[in-house]
């Protein structure tokens, strides 16, 4: 089972999408996924997988309606300290009930990683 997982195709408004596919993919180990978007005009979708998107970074300002974004993982403790040693920005892990924590990306864009459901 994977440490990470998509928790749904979360859109994430960044001001610089090619910097921040970059940190995603050095990151994370996300990659591009070949996916159609509606109005993706500008928007890259990334992804563990070739067929399944985990975020779709695309332009500040476009609304996505969406709460924060979500990975789940098998191990929230290990994937944490995986997060932290690849220089990622993450809080303590807490619980309400399920244990998650949140990270911060390049742009500081939050994002909370959570125990599968």
């Amino acid at each position: 089972m994977p440490l990470l997982m998509p928790g749904g195709a979360n859109y994430i408004g960044v001001r610089n999408v090619a910097g921040t596919v970059s940190w995603y993919t050095e990151k994370l180990g996300l990659r591009k996924v070949p996916i159609e978007l509606d109005d993706g005009e500008d928007c890259v979708a990334l992804g563990f997988a070739t067929d399944e998107a985990a975020f779709v970074l695309g332009p500040t300002g476009k609304s996505s309606g969406e709460l924060t974004p979500l990975l789940y993982s098998s191990n929230v403790n290990k994937a944490r300290e995986w997060l932290k040693s690849r220089g990622v920005n993450v809080g303590d892990v807490q619980r309400d009930p399920r244990q998650y924590f949140q990270m911060r990306d390049l742009e500081e864009n939050i994002v909370e990683i959570s125990e599968e459901p």
